[in-house]
């Protein structure tokens, strides 16, 4: 059977990787654009992650997409302090270099959650040891959790 994840608390704050910023603006009907009609949440993200989704949104997406862009980070609080070099040096330990600033800047916030759809280098155990107690998982988990 099954494992019923926790339900979230009120004012759970939920740490956006750029990736699932970009796929809710890509798809305003998936699971990634749910998470900015939770109104249990609060969605952070750093000044890294908004340049890096915005370079990408107008890169590969339609002109249309750049408004759903800025209307959807009009909703996400900006985490403006920067970790330090020894924390993104110790991130470097868990994750791929290009990634280990984004993970540093997720553990520096102090959020609840880091929401990625990145497999490959985020969701995975050592990753979620390096941030614990914090907690990552796919748009999908934060999903069930909100029901």
């Amino acid at each position: 059977m099954a494992q019923r994840r926790p339900a979230l608390k009120p004012a759970t704050t939920v740490f956006l990787d750029s990736s699932v910023l970009f796929t809710a603006v890509n798809s305003p009907i998936g699971g990634s654009a749910k998470l900015f009609t939770l109104s249990k949440i609060k969605l952070v993200t750093s000044p890294l992650v908004l340049a890096e989704v915005e370079r990408n949104v107008r890169k590969k997406l339609q002109g249309y997409h750049r408004e759903r862009f800025f209307k959807l980070a009009a909703g996400i609080k900006i985490v403006e302090q920067r970790p330090d070099d020894r924390l993104i040096q110790q991130a470097q330990k868990f994750i791929v270099e290009k990634d280990a600033v984004i993970l540093a800047e997720a553990k520096n916030s102090k959020a609840d959650f880091l929401v990625t759809l990145d497999k490959k280098h985020f969701l995975q155990e050592s990753v979620k040891n390096f941030l614990s107690p914090q907690k990552v998982l796919a748009p999908k988990g934060l999903l069930e959790m909100a029901k």
